[in-house]
């Protein structure tokens, strides 16, 4: 029994370090942590860079809230494969995540850097 038991430790502890919470991201956009993928993008963004142009993500008991330039707010879905899905704005607007960029398809893009 004790030697059916180290290779079956060594197949766990391998997937684990493998197939940990990592993915590549919204087709090329970098690595991606999924466990801090919601905490990450706590915080002010920028609308194109711009300082007088503030948007933000904030945590709530629900979830994940952004609120736009014009202090529109939206829940927001974070998804595995490196998109979030801002649900009240647009029947569901579907947005890219890249690292310090959160890339809007209706040409906007939020930053974590102002200009």
């Amino acid at each position: 029994m004790k030697k059916t038991t180290l290779p079956w430790l060594m197949m766990i502890a391998f997937f684990a370090v493998s197939c940990g919470p990592i993915f590549e991201g919204g087709g090329g956009g970098g690595l991606w942590d999924l466990l801090q993928g919601s905490r990450s993008l706590e915080g002010t963004w920028y609308v194109n860079g711009d300082r007088s142009k503030r948007a933000e993500i904030v945590s709530t008991g629900d979830g994940l809230q952004a609120r736009n330039e014009r202090g529109q707010t939206s829940r927001l879905e974070v998804n595995r494969d490196g998109t979030v899905r801002a649900l009240d704005w647009e029947g569901g607007l579907r947005a890219e995540v890249r690292r310090d960029r959160i890339e809007w398809p209706n040409n906007v893009t939020w930053t974590r850097d102002a200009r």
